[in-house]
């Protein structure tokens, strides 16, 4: 009964988080509905992104990431669940979680990342551990230096992703960090205000894609993303483009805090 309760009450949190992102999307659309967004190209930086899962470093930005690659921009990936789908059968979740490793050291070194960084939190039970997430953000923070980074957007449609995004909010505006961050979309289309041309990587986008070939059993993460990539493009008369919500720390905690006060 307690695993039954426990199990029972994630998935209230989940379904009010989803509630709530859907009323953040409203409102935020409300407020920069009539902003156009800018098609704008990687600058030399240094480079972090806060991936939830493997995977959720190219499926929403690996044609950006290729261009911080040709730039030689040195960037760190944090993952910050251990990706084992939150599996109730202990071993079947250690054998995803290796696969997954392995998929993801692939990707790693295909895109030339200068350090990859894992946490290991429980896949799927973020929303319980925000605030020990935003202090170990706080400590990549700080070792890395990033003049931009690169994670979910607030309303994106996965509690992860939301937990992920709080957690950042919190620790770049208290390290008082003055760099620019690139919020990203996965399960739930954004509203952008910036876009990267990423004609030139789509190819090589979607076979690092393929490499997560646990993740493609059931679904094409691949076809999907290219689409929308394409779909993206079509704004800008490019053939496919990366859309991102590009704002300070102070700004994302602003979102942030709405994605929490707007209770149902």
């Amino acid at each position: 009964m307690p695993a039954f309760m426990n199990q029972l009450k994630r998935r209230v949190e989940h379904a009010i988080r989803r509630r709530t992102a859907r009323r953040l999307l409203v409102a935020l659309k409300r407020a920069t509905h009539r902003l156009p967004s800018t098609l704008v190209a990687p600058g030399r930086a240094r480079v972090l992104v806060i991936a939830p899962h493997a995977d959720d470093e190219v499926i929403p930005c690996g044609g950006t990431l290729l261009r911080h690659r040709q730039l030689g921009n040195p960037t760190r990936v944090v993952f910050v669940t251990d990706s084992s789908a939150g599996l109730a059968d202990a071993q079947a979740a250690q054998r995803l979680r290796d696969i997954r490793v392995k998929e993801s050291e692939q990707v790693a070194q295909a895109m030339a990342f200068e350090s990859v960084v894992r946490l290991d939190l429980p896949d799927g039970q973020l929303v319980r551990h925000e605030a020990p997430l935003s202090e170990r953000l706080m400590a990549q923070i700080r070792d890395f230096r990033p003049d931009v980074i690169y994670c979910p957007f607030p309303g994106d449609g996965h509690a992860d992703h939301q937990a992920c995004a709080l957690a950042v909010a919190h620790a770049t505006v208290a390290l008082g960090w003055k760099g620019e961050i690139h919020a990203f979309e996965v399960w739930t289309t954004l509203w952008p205000n910036v876009m990267i041309d990423i004609s030139d990587q789509a190819e090589e986008k979607q076979r690092l894609i393929g490499l997560y070939a646990s993740q493609m059993a059931d679904r094409d993460y691949a076809a999907g993303t290219l689409g929308l990539n394409r779909f993206r493009g079509l704004q800008h008369r490019v053939q496919y483009a990366e859309a991102f919500y590009r704002c300070s720390a102070h700004e994302f905690q602003t979102l942030t805090d709405m994605l929490n006060q707007l209770v149902p």
